[in-house]
């Protein structure tokens, strides 16, 4: 069965899935943070407009899709597929996916562009191949090749959307509305996460939580020339610098209040150790890194626990600062910097977000007017004990197409909603996991999805639906 699903993945790759991907990203449908005319100028619903036309063209028997959208917001693609099996499964397969993109960004190569795909190498160049176009339609052909292959499976629905590059602000209200039309979920797909290479189906364990917002310090009314005033008015940047010092030991990046962080289980600890050993030096080398730039840590295994499950800040934008070139000598009014913390996936971020306020805004330095506006608190998720069947599944997957067991990796990225699907359906398995790999650029340029792995990635979702159990 293995090898026969496989086979009928690669022709339906082919034949359609690749140049409907294509067709995606000539799409230059931005997220609605980065096109406020998304609404005017209606490409996210154009990509949803062309996903469900291609779905319909497939010959997916009992499909049915629609388009769903609320004034104001953007839309997603609800799709349903009728069970083929004889077993009357209480609940359904669910598949999880975006169709809205991150801006074009500089620095693709001459021979690549964001919005014309390009072929190299065995990957598909163009953004949003990767992050992640390619979900809803490898979700739908994993279907379609189980019934060409006439392997029963249980029903399958889907609510895929066009707003997760900017916090999935009314997935929520979405899934209320299609609930009954979804019905109970026992296995979530969603295929938005990462591999940490490309020799074994990879599966995600767990995902960071994340907060943010802006911190705001100002000390004058308007600029005035620093020879006259430097020693006499605390320079802005500077108190900032105190406020940051007060989360984060700049010697070490280390985190230091403790309502941040989180025990570390021995059960964690070992599974890190085994993506260590799997992955080596190949944890450092999936960045591009200028000149002799070093590492925070050199040992591997603390280099994947600080990325997964421990806390740490990242500065992302400042403003009130002029470019070098038109950069005088002026100390400038105010400094805001806005900052983004990931936080362990099982800490609470609302509590960590009110911690963060207090602590920025307490007893401010020179008394100089210091502002924290937060602007996002997301929860990050821990998987469950895996069903036997579902691990059954992943470890024949892995080892058919690759000959390898499958790995298990937290990220230390944030995909909010699934701590949602985990809420909602307590009793669902969970295959979370992705192609986003090395060099696969995500956000960046010359971002890639590496079309075998993407290949043998379709076939273990396949073959997992075909072993769904309750």
């Amino acid at each position: 069965m293995l090898k026969k699903i496989y086979n009928e993945v690669t022709r339906e790759w082919d034949t359609s899935v690749e140049e409907a991907l294509k067709s995606f990203i000539r799409l230059p449908a931005l997220s609605p943070d980065f096109d406020k005319k998304w609404e005017e100028n209606g490409v996210l619903l154009k990509a949803l407009e062309e996903a469900k036309a291609w779905a319909e063209k497939q010959g997916i028997k009992g499909l049915r899709c629609e388009i769903i959208k609320d004034d104001g917001f953007t839309p997603c693609l609800f799709i349903e597929v009728d069970a083929t099996s004889d077993k009357k499964f209480e609940r359904s397969v669910f598949f999880y996916g975006h169709l809205d993109k991150q801006p074009p960004n500089e620095g693709w190569d001459p021979d690549k562009s964001a919005w014309e795909p390009v072929i190299q190498n065995g990957r598909l160049y163009g953004r949003g191949a990767v992050d992640d176009g390619y979900a809803f339609y490898t979700s739908l052909a994993a279907v379609k090749v189980l019934q060409t292959l006439e392997i029963p499976h249980p029903r399958c629905v889907g609510l895929f959307e066009t707003c997760e590059e900017s916090s999935s602000r009314h997935y929520e209200s979405y899934l209320k509305e299609a609930e009954q039309k979804l019905g109970d979920i026992g296995l979530v797909i969603a295929l938005d996460s990462c591999c940490g290479d490309y020799d074994r189906l990879w599966v995600t364990s767990s995902l960071r939580g994340m907060l943010g917002g802006t911190i705001e310090v100002r000390t004058l009314n308007v600029g005035v020339h620093s020879g006259e005033a430097s020693g006499i008015v605390p320079e802005s940047f500077m108190i900032v610098r105190r406020l940051l010092d007060r989360i984060e030991d700049s010697r070490t990046g280390e985190i230091i209040p403790k309502v941040f962080q989180t025990k570390i289980s021995e059960e964690i600890h070992k599974q890190n150790v085994g993506v260590a050993e799997s992955l080596g030096d190949r944890i450092f080398a999936a960045y591009p890194w200028h000149g002799k730039t070093e590492p925070l840590t050199k040992d591997a295994c603390e280099a994947l626990l600080n990325r997964s499950w421990r806390p740490e800040l990242t500065v992302t934008g400042v403003d009130g600062m002029p470019s070098v070139e038109n950069a005088g000598n002026v100390m400038r009014p105010f400094t805001t910097v806005k900052i983004g913390m990931r936080l362990p996936p099982d800490v609470d971020a609302e509590k960590a977000s009110a911690a963060l306020e207090e602590i920025i805004t307490a007893e401010p330095p020179f008394n100089a007017d210091v502002k924290y506006v937060p602007t996002v608190a997301s929860n990050g998720w821990s998987a469950k004990a895996s069903a036997q069947w579902i691990s059954k599944a992943f470890e024949k997957a892995s080892e058919a197409y690759w000959g390898n067991k499958p790995a298990y990796m937290g990220l230390g990225a944030s995909i909010p909603l699934v701590k949602l699907f985990s809420e909602k359906w307590p009793h669902a398995q969970f295959m979370v996991s992705g192609a986003l790999g090395p060099n696969s650029n995500a956000h960046g340029p010359n971002e890639s999805l590496h079309i075998e792995y993407c290949k043998k990635q379709t076939a273990s979702v396949a073959y997992l639906i075909s072993q769904y159990e309750e």
